[in-house]
């Protein structure tokens, strides 16, 4: 089993060996009414516009042979909400905070059992940018997008007309991020005209 990374701390700081890290999905946030004197009930779940989640949760277990240093990572990662890395996908991070729930010390060994509540998307490391200019007439660019929605970092130079989802947008030299404009899973269409640079920078994230 591949080691963590918590932050700027790394298991390897600590001698430790990580016997596991067990992820838990996060739970639908689900919203059923009850209906008096009839069948069934009504599902809300999406009516705030789409699925939302709870958080998820990791499971660790590390085992460490220096007491001074099981010791050292208690007291680094104990409460604290970390960018949280495994090394057997590096492209992603997670975003919770650790807990210590118990220590144990088999055979002249030392075990640490740890859990982090993390946000229900892990996130690529790497953002997504995409540049474009434009020189007059409206031209469609395509976004992709995974699970998690994101407002995009749009940052113009010039003045930029941006279409999307029925309404027009004019930006000028400066940096937006505008709630109407949300990238959702697959392909987001955007136009844009006018006479300028344009710059879209976003995280993907995926339902851990």
């Amino acid at each position: 089993m591949r080691g963590a990374a918590f932050g700027d701390k790394r298991t390897e700081d600590y001698g430790a060996i990580m016997n596991y890290a067990r992820i838990t999905p996060p739970a639908v946030k689900e919203n059923y009414v009850d209906i008096p004197g009839g069948d069934s009930s009504l599902d809300l779940t999406e009516t705030v516009g789409g699925i939302v989640y709870n958080d998820g949760m990791i499971d660790f277990k590390f085992t460490l042979f220096d007491f001074s240093k099981k010791e050292a990572m208690k007291n680094d990662l104990h409460g604290k909400r970390l960018k949280i890395i495994l090394e057997r996908e590096p492209e992603f991070y997670y975003d919770g905070r650790l807990s210590c729930n118990a220590e144990e010390w088999p055979g002249g060994r030392y075990e640490l059992l740890m859990n982090a509540r993390v946000k229900p998307y892990k996130y690529e490391v790497r953002e997504t940018i995409h540049a474009d200019k434009t020189d007059g007439a409206e031209k469609e660019i395509r976004l992709i997008n995974t699970k998690m929605p994101v407002m995009p970092r749009i940052t113009v130079d010039g003045t930029v007309q941006v279409v999307y989802g029925g309404s027009r947008y004019t930006m000028k030299t400066g940096t937006y991020q505008i709630p109407e404009i949300t990238l959702y899973e697959g392909l987001n269409r955007i136009g844009i005209s006018g006479k300028g640079t344009i710059r879209f920078d976003y995280r993907k994230g995926r339902l851990i």
